[in-house]
């Protein structure tokens, strides 16, 4: 039975792994200082999207179309 439940497990845990898909960053600037930054996501209120999406965390791979 231990054996069942151990396969069980791996076998959702490889499941998980197949279907992750990597982030898409994109370029922020920040309305209020002008700093930049390289997120998945907007930092806040005052962040405004200009460039992206890329495909590394440094904003300097652009994804393919």
């Amino acid at each position: 039975m231990k054996s069942k439940l151990a396969l069980f497990v791996i076998a959702i845990s490889l499941s998980w792994v197949a279907a992750a898909q990597p982030s898409t960053y994109y370029l922020w600037k920040n309305t209020v200082t002008g700093k930049t930054a390289c997120e998945p996501e907007s930092l806040g209120v005052n962040w405004i999207k200009v460039g992206g999406p890329f495909q590394d965390a440094n904003c300097s791979i652009p994804m393919p179309q």
